[in-house]
């Protein structure tokens, strides 16, 4: 029997490693300490609460929601590294991608208020998960469904599902299929933090907008209506930088300490100035 995980990482390892130096090191960015962590960390040690995702299972505490994201971050980090050493994907890796996007969105800290106010009122089914018995001479009544629909797993469930929503809807993922593309820049190292993905508006769950989500410390996925498949403007790529700074709630990292130093020294300038709600803005322009 497989040992239960304890360590549970909100932004997967997979892609904080991506972000990392040559001997997978990352410099990291505490927001609230306001300084840079002394020493350069590994993927593993950032980015994790111990027992995150751990819940009651018939009185027992089980990890079956880490094993679901366990079991999509494997496919996804192959899709992903099979990308960006081509530099071309598939509609079918796309979609991966835009779910990979979508699934940081409602796996982070950052939004579990949002996420369990949310799911809340929301029936699995409606979802896409049915409920049925294994006794099928069982009848379920709406009273089960309604006491299953409150049990915490449940409710996880229901969360890592909104991110399908807007996959699972053809009209809607033909729309960000022909808005979505990847860009690649490398005259320095791009931050990754712990509420990476940037919208221009909220969205609601059954679909996306606008949006811009790193995939490595070079590599972007952009979803924009109208725009070029590709961006040369240096400024997108610092007004990235800078709102992944803005968003992120507690950490950020980045392989080249003088690049986290610079968006730093940015980032305060902005805010002293008072100028930060012109970020989200700014890089969607």
């Amino acid at each position: 029997m497989k040992e239960q995980s304890k360590r549970h990482h909100y932004i997967p390892k997979f892609l904080s490693k991506n972000f990392s130096d040559e001997n997978n090191m990352l410099w990291v960015y505490n927001k609230e300490s306001k300084r840079i962590i002394s020493k350069m960390q590994s993927p593993k040690a950032i980015f994790f609460e111990d027992g995150r995702n751990l819940f009651d299972i018939n009185g027992s505490k089980g990890d079956n929601i880490e094993r679901m994201y366990e079991e999509v971050d494997t496919i996804l980090s192959k899709t992903l590294a099979k990308i960006l050493k081509s530099q071309q994907m598939s509609g079918r890796e796309l979609t991966w991608m835009i779910y990979l996007a979508n699934l940081t969105k409602w796996r982070v800290p950052k939004v579990d208020e949002i996420a369990k106010n949310l799911v809340k009122d929301i029936p699995i089914e409606q979802l896409g998960l049915a409920i049925r018995p294994i006794d099928s001479d069982q009848k379920i009544t709406q009273e089960i469904i309604n006491n299953l629909n409150k049990k915490e797993i449940v409710q996880e469930t229901k969360r890592i599902l909104l991110s399908l929503q807007p996959i699972s809807n053809e009209e809607s993922l033909d729309e960000i299929h022909k808005n979505c593309f990847i860009t690649f820049y490398d005259k320095y190292p791009s931050l990754i933090g712990d509420c990476p993905i940037i919208e221009e508006h909220d969205s609601n769950y059954k679909t996306m907008g606008n949006f811009i989500f790193p995939l490595s410390d070079s590599a972007t996925l952009v979803c924009k209506k109208d725009a070029k498949k590709e961006i040369k403007s240096e400024l997108f790529y610092i007004w990235k930088d800078l709102n992944i700074f803005h968003l992120s709630q507690k950490y950020v990292a980045c392989k080249s300490r003088d690049q986290l130093e610079k968006m730093e020294k940015l980032y305060k300038i902005m805010a002293e100035k008072g100028d930060l709600h012109f970020l989200q803005k700014a890089v969607f322009d």
